[in-house]
């Protein structure tokens, strides 16, 4: 008898925490609302992407160019609660005459409870004549 009454007790504490893991959900009948929990399991809550890009043009007259894109928000069917997106880059162009040039776009999700981005970058030239260009993109909607 005792095992069968923590066999329930540790039941009823689990499902709670189930579903709140899985998207929360009010628990009216504990056994029959299992099934649901576990038919969503699927989808996650979250969505995070983190974009990191270092482009360098070192020495005389030389040339780097780089493009880095990021298109983030769950699998099809599902649209997370929070989308958090981390865009970041270093673009340098050390030399006479260098030139850098840098793009990067992260796209995250549309029609979510909270929408987190950070973007910064670091862009520069050194030397005569050299020239760094960077664009950096944290956009939403797709």
């Amino acid at each position: 008898m005792l095992r069968a009454s923590l066999a329930v007790l540790s039941l009823l504490a689990a499902l709670p925490a189930a579903a709140q893991d899985r998207g929360g959900m009010h628990m009216n009948n504990a056994i029959t609302e299992l099934g649901e929990i576990q038919a969503n399991q699927g989808c996650p809550l979250s969505a995070t992407s983190v974009t990191v890009g270092v482009n360098t043009a070192r020495g005389g007259g030389s040339s780097a160019t780089q493009q880095l894109g990021t298109q983030g928000g769950g699998s099809s069917g599902c649209r997370p609660l929070v989308s958090t997106r981390v865009v970041t880059g270093a673009n340098l162009a050390l030399g006479s005459g260098s030139y850098a040039g840098q793009s990067i776009t992260a796209q995250g999700p549309s029609g979510v409870l909270a929408t987190n981005t950070y973007t910064r970058g670091y862009n520069a030239g050194y030397g005569a004549l050299s020239t760094a260009n960077q664009r950096l993109l944290n956009g939403t909607g797709h």
